[in-house]
Order: structure tokens, then sequence, then C-alpha cells
């Protein structure tokens, strides 16, 4: 099918794969229904015919299937595509780092998680209270664990306390996160949380909105659509939340195991944690803290995958964190209303402090300017890629029209068009028109276009009822 609306196995490989934009993430290994591709030198190559082109899938080229490219961030529809179908009409306001409903400051009151974490321990106190209280049996995180090289976390499931405190801070290598919902499908976890970078948010958002229209084939079976129905809907379907990490971008395993370790003579054994404020911070077991200039760090380590990303700020996350601008403290920015109930018992539990976003007007500043930043940076493409301009929002409805028309025009007897119709969608509504997003509007709120030699202004932050705060602010 030559659309927008169907990528398949062939576009994926050479569209992205190929094309040196792909992410690393590894969703496409981990719903690939007939284990065509694994995740090899962190990319996904194909496994299943070695006398076959990389591009090459028989599933797809035959009965049908393109799961793997459904799923893909990298293309269309990315993350200014998804807002209609992610948040509908039933959104409170939109910034240049995205939609929101609240945006503030928090630090967590545990000093023992605060002494590991990495700017103001939001993530992982939520997290270790979320276990606590039973709202989640698990959560998918990045950490350095027994048998990892240090400094080069790998996928975890964590399912206590303890080790979700354990995988507190960041490495600034890449790790695919998404992987690891293989091991919560083999522990049959029912309800966990995922914390990832952008890159990692979207395919989630993918596989939850994606219609499963796309699985319909003239040829095709309805044991065979419930098979790949599984896949593609199915790992999602065990995350109750998700917390995306604000990410401008990780540094290629060179930058330790040359720059740090090498050339800098530090052992990575002794390096406790990593941040990056203005400058890469080495923190060292045995105190101190060496640094690494960040625009050095940025150009002669900066993945190249990185720069075909224009997400900073984890824009279709429910819950998006990170510590620009501020001093051991993290903004939170709470997109969903599930973000916001989950909030609100949190911060009921008094675990944390939390400040308006218009006390912290440097953080507010620099997170305008990296999200500007990052959106202007994405090398234009085809549309295939999502980086061509105009292109509409992600329509579930559209897609379904589509491939039923196809399947109209096929000889499939009507009975077996509806098994298989069952065998997709399951129990779950089907596809109707998103009224929300139009693409091509401009930011509510958002300065005009500076003009020629003009410095571009900022639009101030929020007051605290305006979202500027958190949910459970209370004017005094």
């Amino acid at each position: 099918m030559n659309s927008l609306y169907h990528h398949s196995f062939k576009d994926m490989m050479n569209d992205v794969v190929a094309a040196g934009s792909c992410c690393e993430c590894g969703s496409c290994v981990l719903v690939c229904p007939h284990n065509v591709i694994e995740y090899i030198d962190s990319k996904p190559k194909q496994t299943a015919k070695e006398s076959a082109a990389f591009d090459y899938c028989g599933i797809s080229e035959g009965v049908g299937c393109d799961v793997c490219a459904s799923v893909c961030p990298r293309l269309w529809p990315r993350e200014p595509h998804l807002k209609g179908v992610t948040f509908g009409t039933d959104s409170a306001y939109e910034g240049i780092f995205g939609v929101y409903r609240h945006i503030f400051v928090a630090r967590t009151r545990q000093e023992d998680v605060l002494e590991r974490a990495q700017d103001g321990g939001i993530v992982t106190a939520l997290l270790a209270w979320a276990r606590e209280t039973g709202r989640i049996d698990g959560a998918v995180v990045s950490a350095v664990g027994e048998g990892d090289d240090p400094c080069f976390p790998t996928p975890k499931v964590a399912t206590t306390v303890e080790q979700i405190k354990a995988s507190a801070a960041s490495w600034y290598t890449y790790c695919p996160n998404p992987l690891a919902l293989e091991q919560v499908r083999e522990q049959d976890l029912k309800s966990v949380a995922f914390v990832g970078v952008p890159c990692q948010i979207t395919p989630l958002r993918k596989m939850e909105y994606v219609d499963p229209s796309i699985l319909l084939a003239a040829k095709k079976k309805p044991q065979i659509v419930s098979r790949q129905r599984g896949f593609l809907k199915g790992y999602q379907e065990r995350i109750a939340f998700n917390i995306g990490l604000f990410c401008t971008e990780v540094f290629r395993p060179a930058l330790m195991t040359e720059r740090i370790e090498q050339q800098m003579g530090i052992p990575l054994t002794e390096v406790s944690k990593f941040n990056v404020k203005g400058e890469v911070l080495i923190y060292k077991k045995s105190g101190g803290i060496e640094t690494i200039p960040l625009e050095e760090a940025m150009h002669e380590y900066q993945r190249p995958e990185c720069r075909h990303c224009g997400d900073f700020s984890a824009e279709m996350a429910d819950i998006a964190c990170g510590g620009v601008g501020t001093d051991r403290a993290t903004i939170v920015v709470l997109r969903t209303q599930k973000a916001v109930d989950i909030w609100r018992e949190f911060e009921a539990s008094g675990r944390v402090d939390v400040w308006p976003i218009e006390q912290n007007k440097k953080a507010w500043n620099i997170l305008q300017r990296l999200a500007r930043r990052q959106r202007d940076r994405i090398p234009p493409g085809a549309p295939r890629s999502g980086t061509a301009p105009d292109l509409g929002q992600y329509s579930p409805k559209a897609e379904a029209d589509q491939a039923l028309a196809m399947i109209a025009q096929t000889a499939k007897p009507a009975a077996d068009t509806a098994a298989c119709l069952d065998a997709a969608y399951l129990d779950t509504p089907r596809a109707v028109e998103v009224v929300g997003y139009v693409a091509g509007i401009p930011i509510p709120g958002e300065p005009a276009e500076p003009g020629e030699g003009e410095k571009r202004k900022l639009p101030p932050p929020p007051k605290p009822e305006q979202g500027g705060a958190s949910p459970c602010w209370k004017p005094e």
C-alpha cells in the first residue's frame, strides 16, 4: 500500500536504518511477531534468511505484517503528528516544549534518593512510591547492574523498591529500554511504569494509537491477525504510565572509554555518576568532580543518530522530567490527566517539595531555548521520515477507512474480513475521527518570529493558576 498510513519493513530498513536516522530504541525488534529481525550492534538486522537482502521480510511481502515499521519513531507519524490522538481536545496548555497541564519544579525529601539522584530525585522517588503503594508491580529503567560494564547501563525491570532506588542517575550512553518489555511479558507483570528518553516514549504511543486495521490483508487468516495484534498492542497494554526524560543527545561509548578513562586517567569503576550542566560533570566515588567542556563532548562524541530527533522534552510522555537550569531539583511537566491524578496522590504522601515554575525563570528560559533548538535541528527529509513540511495529524479513522477500502477491492469474503477485524480490535472500540490538533496552527502565546538582527523573545512563565504550579497548589 503506497501510503503514509502503511509503512513496510522495506521502508523502515531503507528510510531509517540505511539512512542513518535509526535511534536504536529496539522497538521494532520487540514487536516483530515472526522473529525476522534481531538487535545486533544496536540496530535491527534481518536474520530470518541469511541469503536475502537486508530489507527483505518474507512475511511483509507475503501474507503481510509490518508491525515493526508501524511503531518506528523515525517514520511518520512523529511527535508533532501524534498530538491529536494522544491529547485530543482534553488538553490544557501548549508551549514550545509540548502540551501540558502543569509545569513546576520539585525535589524529593528522601535523602537516600537525593544522594544518588541526577537532579531532584523525582523520577526515582515517584517510582518507589508507586511500587510501595501497589500502583505498579515493576518499572522499566536503565541501570548499571551486576554483569554490566562500568558506566554502561542495560535495560532492567525493577520489581522492588531497592532495585528502583539503585537505578537512580543517568549515564548518558544509549540504553534500549523498550527491549526490557520482553522481560515484563515473561514475568507476566500487569502494570509497570516505563522510563525512557523521548525516542523511546514515542514508539509506546504508536503502539497505543496506531489503528490495528493495518493488520488487514487479503491472504491473512484471523489467527495470524490475532498474533500480530498481540505484538502491536500487548506490550503497551502492560504500561500503567510512562515518564519521559529531557534529552538533547547521548554520547558514543568513546566518551567513556577514550576521553575519560584513557585521556583523563579516571577508571570507569571509580565514576559514581554523571550530569550535564553547561559542561559534562564526572562525579568520582573518592570525591571530587572532573569536567569536560560540553561543546567538546557534543562535537566529538555525540551520537549522529541523535541529530534526527526534534523532541527535547518527551512531548508524548504522561510525565516529563529534566534538570535543566535547576539546582538539585527537577522540572516536572504533567501532560495527561492520568499524570495529574498520579501526582496528586504522590504529593499528598509528603515525600516531595514543589515550587511554581515562575520562581525558576532561569529553568523556564533554558527549557524554551533547548526545546526550540532541537525542533529546528532536524534535517528535512521525505514524507515517510515525518520531517517534510505540512504533514498532517495522524487519524486512526483515515487509516481504517483506507485499509477497509483496500480489502474491499480483493476477493476476500465479507465474513473473513469481519473475523479478521474482530481479531484485530478485540474488545477495543473501532476507529473514530479525532477532533483535536490541526497541523500548522501556531502555539498559543508564542512571540512572533524575530526580525533580522533581533533576539528572540521568550514567553513568560505561566502563573500558578495557568498551569505553572503543581495540581495541588492553592492560592495563599
